[in-house]
């Protein structure tokens, strides 16, 4: 770490308040059942983090929700063993602005769609995905409860010993089961 990275993060964390201002999004309560689209977000910190993603984004497909997913990989560079693959845009530190803002066509065109579900599947505050989980247009926000000025209409709670394995399970079931119809 930098001595310059605290200043940079103090900054980004107040540009980000400020553009959360002047975002409007209308809020709405979905399930997987009445919603059509579905954002996730993650990140590569964890080994099986890619893997997991991909069989989430599977069991939306099964539901007939059309999917979209976005990876930030804190590394330079993606790793070796992650293949390409159409269904996840992924996006480096390479792809940051100076005060962690993603600076990428892909992550812009992912916030300003209107998603009528967000889940940010990240265990850990990194500032570029929380760039794009707060000025994303997303009508319902889903994600781990954090003291970490993370912004989540429904907010999963979790054991930190818990893994992602855990938390995409407890997604599954809340979200499944809120605002059901009988």
């Amino acid at each position: 770490m930098d001595i310059f990275s605290k200043p940079k993060e103090k900054i980004a964390r107040w540009l980000l308040k400020r553009k959360e201002r002047s975002l409007q999004r209308a809020k709405t309560v979905c399930n997987f059942d009445t919603a059509s689209t579905v954002g996730v977000i993650f990140s590569l910190e964890e080994e099986e983090a890619f893997d997991l993603t991909n069989q989430f984004l599977n069991f939306l497909v099964e539901k007939k929700i059309k999917t979209y997913a976005l990876g930030y990989c804190p590394q330079k560079e993606i790793p070796p063993r992650i293949a390409p693959n159409s269904k996840i845009n992924l996006f480096t530190r390479k792809d940051l602005n100076w005060y962690y803002k993603p600076n990428h066509p892909i992550v812009e065109q992912f916030m300003n769609q209107e998603f009528d579900i967000l889940i940010d599947l990240s265990k850990h505050r990194f500032l570029p995905l929380q760039f794009v989980n707060n000025l994303s247009r997303a009508r319902f926000k889903v994600g781990k409860e954090s003291n970490n000025g993370r912004n989540y209409d429904l907010m999963i709670s979790i054991g930190e010993d818990q893994g992602l394995a855990y938390l995409i399970e407890q997604i599954k079931y809340y979200v499944s089961r809120i605002n059901k119809k009988q």
